[in-house]
């Protein structure tokens, strides 16, 4: 699929900023990688390695770099972004799920101790090193993986403020408020019912943090495009949805529509196996993603990746690569209460 191509003009970013993105393209990187004694928590040494899509983009990203050396400079010192290599979502969840910390109190406890026994020592080496003190730290780049970004580990947020973060979830409801990107403009035409999840969404207890020179880039996943994507003659199903009620608006939409008598409506209120999961998304026009524990996950692209357009139940997106791509004509934005109005 060509963006830009014939027909898809209208997703793209204005032409005048072409210029200024091939000349990002031509940046050039460097992975700093932190002496082994840094590389321990607890005692135990850590090798960073894939344990699942979302959870392994940290590790992901420098495996990039590996495969991709034409994007690399010869040193640090020469480098337009400085990557510093670590996995701490890795390890959080090795201390998390191995060492006995798997309870809602002590995972907290294991998002202390990852922060202060591992990526912090990281940090204050990176510091010490010539290449930061060229620019003071403003040309170094953190990748967090966990589903809040920098929120998830505000002890590494506060002392990397000035770095580059590269997260899925970026600044919460600022993109939605400068945007509006709303399918229908006028709140209330659907009626005036408040949104029924106001105080149970994944931004009520914990802001997002996000800074102006952090990048928002897409959850990893397991899917891609296929001739199969680019079919539209035989998507007989009109909306879809399977997924845990994991959030308020989940349990809503599927209290509202499991029992529905439209043949051309699915909603199954439940994770189902990856095989009819692609089945029907392949099978679908529009695929509800609504927010669950975060604001995004890897539902967004799985869908897009299928062809079906999405339909967003959210009030805290952010989307990624939003000066490139023409989200409101990418995927279809409603409100919690248009929903509660409309049921």
């Amino acid at each position: 699929m060509a963006i830009g191509g014939q027909g898809f003009q209208d997703l793209t970013m204005p032409k005048q900023y072409f210029g200024a993105l091939n000349g990002s393209l031509h940046a050039k990187f460097f992975v700093l990688k932190p002496p082994r004694e840094l590389r321990q928590i607890q005692g135990t040494e850590i090798e960073c390695t894939y344990f699942g899509h979302m959870y392994s983009f940290e590790f992901m990203y420098y495996d990039f770099f590996e495969l991709n050396s034409q994007f690399l400079a010869p040193t640090a010192e020469e480098a337009d972004f400085v990557v510093v290599e670590h996995c701490i979502t890795y390890v959080y969840h090795v201390l998390r799920y191995g060492a006995g910390y798997n309870t809602v109190k002590l995972s907290w406890e294991a998002l202390r101790i990852v922060q202060e026994q591992y990526l912090m020592p990281i940090i204050h080496w990176a510091e010490s090193t010539p290449a930061y003190r060229r620019y003071g730290g403003r040309n170094f780049v953190l990748v967090l993986a966990m589903d809040k970004g920098r929120i998830d580990y505000p002890m590494v947020s506060r002392a990397t403020k000035h770095w580059h973060a590269i997260t899925t979830v970026g600044n919460g409801t600022n993109w939605m408020r400068q945007n509006a990107p709303w399918l229908e403009k006028d709140p209330e035409r659907y009626g005036s019912l408040g949104d029924p999840c106001r105080r149970s969404t994944s931004m009520s207890k914990r802001r997002l943090i996000y800074f102006e020179q952090d990048v928002v880039v897409p959850v990893p996943t397991g899917s891609q495009w296929s001739v199969a994507s680019e079919q539209t003659e035989d998507r007989h199903l009109l909306a879809f949805y399977a997924g845990s009620p994991n959030s308020c608006i989940r349990r809503f939409l599927t209290e509202q529509l499991v029992h529905s008598d439209d043949a051309e409506v699915v909603v199954i209120p439940k994770p189902i196996p990856k095989k009819p999961w692609s089945d029907f998304l392949f099978r679908s026009r529009f695929c509800f993603v609504p927010d669950g524990f975060s604001s995004i996950s890897a539902r967004l692209y799985e869908v897009l990746l299928h062809g079906c357009v999405p339909v967003l139940f959210t009030h805290a997106f952010h989307p990624p690569f939003e000066t490139l791509l023409n989200w409101k004509r990418l995927a279809v934005f409603i409100r919690n209460s248009e929903v509660a109005s409309a049921a």
